[in-house]
């Protein structure tokens, strides 16, 4: 359920970003934008990477704006804009240069599909042009709206970190659509991991009348609903969480979260 629903967001995010230049907060103060120049990969650079000369005439750049992300992160944003000032590619990196996310627009859907091994390949193809790390593990390859997605989730210390890794949004072809990379800060984990059995008494005593938990629980970094949020404007850290999953009385699917050395409620999903 959960990866479903972020995996088409991620899509209509990319779309989005595509198609709708005016997307950023306003600029930031000087000091802070002439920071992130120091470090910032041109995006004439990039598009010299992604576009054939012949796309890159009459291409002009904005300023660069400072935004940030929906996972509350600073970066800067460049944009590329063509004939009557429509936007041809947006480039979103972090304040130390690492680049956080491309969006294209114009690539046709074309025909056919690829399979996952040669989506797999095109996907580190376009990684390896850009410079970009090679990420570890076997990604998920998902087809939505005409394009393909694949994906490699973020894994530290063995353990997922959920909405975070490399994701690549591919047309029929092979061509790049978009690009995203996404690095959560870290709380430290807990000096004392809780069993598994103990977050399923704890779970069970908090769970409504009449609902179940049918799966066992699962450990993932992932970012807290209850009690976060201190109003410094910070990106609130991912915690390290035991994961809870099961259906209520009227059969609605539901997720538990519990800090994996406390056993603190750290959030719910679907649950009323």
């Amino acid at each position: 359920m959960y990866k479903v629903r972020w995996s088409l967001a991620l899509l209509i995010g990319l779309v989005a970003a595509c198609g709708a230049p005016g997307t950023a907060i306003a600029p930031s103060p000087a000091p802070a934008a002439q920071s992130a120049s120091l470090s910032l990969r041109p995006i004439t650079t990039i598009a010299a990477l992604l576009l054939e000369p012949f796309e890159l005439r009459g291409l002009v750049a904005q300023p660069f704006d400072l935004v940030r992300s929906e996972s509350g992160e600073q970066r800067t944003l460049q944009v590329l804009v063509g004939v009557g000032g429509a936007e041809v590619l947006r480039v979103e990196s972090a304040l130390d240069g690492s680049l956080r996310l491309i969006a294209k627009s114009g690539v046709a859907l074309e025909g056919g599909g690829l399979s996952e091994s040669a989506a797999t390949a095109r996907a580190l193809r376009h990684l390896m042009r850009l410079g970009l790390d090679m990420p570890g593990g076997g990604p998920t390859v998902r087809t939505a709206a005409g394009r393909t997605l694949v994906i490699w989730t973020r894994e530290v210390r063995g353990v997922p970190v959920r909405n975070d890794g490399t994701r690549v949004v591919l047309n029929g072809a092979g061509a790049l659509v978009g690009l995203s990379i996404e690095a959560s800060p870290l709380a430290e984990p807990p000096t004392r991991l809780a069993r598994s059995d103990a977050a399923l008494r704890v779970g069970a005593a908090l769970l409504p009348s009449g609902a179940l938990i049918d799966a066992s629980p699962e450990l993932a970094w992932v970012l807290p609903t209850e009690g976060a949020g201190d109003g410094s404007g910070q990106r609130t850290p991912r915690r390290l969480a035991w994961c809870l999953s099961g259906v209520l009385r009227d059969g609605a699917g539901f997720e538990l979260l519990l800090d994996a050395g406390s056993l603190v409620l750290l959030g719910w999903d679907g649950a009323p």
